[in-house]
């Protein structure tokens, strides 16, 4: 049995912050830090020109994998804000990416591997692309509300029919509340 989708709009709660759990995100972070510089220790402590390729190339790789996630970590989208005019983009160790709602020009949903949302903006009359990954917390509430908000917004065919059905089934809990 398919799970209940449950989505609100949040045209009444601004400013609306949606996150991932901040404790996940730092016990890997923490996680990945304490690799590397056990791969480093690996490396200058037991290392020597005696040592076989094999256990002088491993700690290298190993040191580079846990890198590529202490970036990915730190570059990754954190969170998204709602504000009355304008959308917030989150990172950890990166500066935030504010847009303005008039200067979304389109929003697609993609699937080339995995899902991937791709945000058109203009910017001082320069066109921009943001693109992250659609795996974020309540993605869908997200998806919906990124759609009412910037309603001049181009929709690509995927999402305008994620889009109408997330209104329909906003629009079924709002009427069921009541």
């Amino acid at each position: 049995m398919p799970r209940e989708i449950k989505v609100k709009s949040i045209r009444n709660e601004l400013p609306a912050t949606y996150r991932y759990s901040p404790w996940m995100r730092f016990i890997m972070l923490f996680v990945a830090l304490a690799i590397c510089i056990y791969a480093i220790f690996f490396f200058v402590k037991f290392v020597t020109g005696t040592t076989p390729m094999f256990f002088k190339v491993l700690p290298l790789i190993i040191l580079f994998v846990a890198l590529d996630s202490v970036f990915k970590q730190l570059t990754s989208l954190y969170s998204v804000t709602f504000y009355e005019d304008k959308i917030c983009f989150g990172f950890l160790g990166k500066p935030k990416l504010i847009i303005p709602y008039e200067n979304i020009t389109s929003i697609d949903l993609t699937k080339q591997i995995s899902f991937s949302i791709i945000l058109k903006y203009k910017d001082k009359d320069r066109e921009k692309i943001f693109k992250t990954s659609a795996s974020f917390p309540k993605i869908l509430e997200i998806l919906l509300n990124l759609a009412d908000f910037a309603p001049h917004a181009q929709l690509n065919d995927l999402l305008g029919k994620v889009v109408n059905n997330l209104r329909n089934l906003a629009g079924k809990s709002e009427t069921e509340q009541v």
